[in-house]
Formats: structure tokens, C-alpha cells, sequence
């Protein structure tokens, strides 16, 4: 590969790394990213501590099911989300508490409001 065509593949993909570190800054000022079907969100709070902490980042992927025990984020009537542990599984709705709260949730969490199942934590 002559001096040119390397210069200019080097010019390009520092480009696109520099588009990529960008939309990736926007987005956790957002505290939310979604590329290639995850959502990659930052934790707000210690409620799920000692699993994981406020600042941490975790990678969620929407799954046709969820169990007793799996960490799902879900979104409240507010648009607010909230992740946390399932405690109890019915047929279409989840009982759901925080790690580190001494009390399970108020609601029951619909199927169709889960967006995901955490699947990877960052911790930070």
C-alpha cells in the first residue's frame, strides 16, 4: 500500500472514531445509547447496589421472556425507567424489587413496559 492510500484510510477512520466517541458523549449526557439492538444506559442510583453502582453503565437486550431473578429495566407511565431485580414472575406481569431496598416495588411491571434484561455490567 503506497504512503497516500495508508494516509487516507488513516484520515477516514479517525473520522468515523471521532463520530462514534461523539454520538457515544451525547448520548450518556442522555444517560441512554442504543445502537445495534441494546440499549446501553447509566445508572442513576444505588438501589441495585451491591450488583452494581450509581454511574455504572449496564447493557440491556430485549428478550421474548424474563424469569425470577433476571435484572430487567422497564419504563414507568412517566417515561421514567427503572432496573430491577425480578422477585416474582405471573403471566404477564412482574414483581420487581431493588437489591439494595428493603421493600419490593409498588406495581406490578407489565411485559409489554420491560425494555430489556441487563446482560453486561460497566462498572465504573
Amino acid at each position: 500500500m503506497n504512503k497516500k492510500i495508508k494516509n487516507n484510510l488513516f484520515l477516514i477512520i479517525s473520522i468515523i472514531s471521532l463520530l462514534i466517541i461523539l454520538f457515544l458523549k451525547i448520548n450518556l449526557e442522555k444517560n441512554q445509547i442504543n445502537p445495534f439492538g441494546i440499549t446501553i444506559l447509566k445508572v442513576s442510583s444505588n438501589s441495585m447496589s451491591p450488583t452494581f453502582e450509581k454511574d455504572d453503565l449496564i447493557i440491556i437486550k430485549k428478550k421474548d421472556d424474563y424469569e425470577v431473578g433476571d435484572i430487567i429495566t422497564y419504563k414507568l407511565e412517566n417515561n421514567y425507567l427503572i432496573t430491577h431485580r425480578i422477585i416474582e414472575k405471573y403471566e404477564n406481569a412482574f414483581i420487581t424489587k431493588g437489591d439494595n431496598n428493603n421493600i419490593q416495588d409498588e406495581e406490578k411491571v407489565k411485559k409489554e413496559n420491560i425494555i430489556g434484561k441487563v446482560i453486561f455490567i460497566i462498572k465504573m
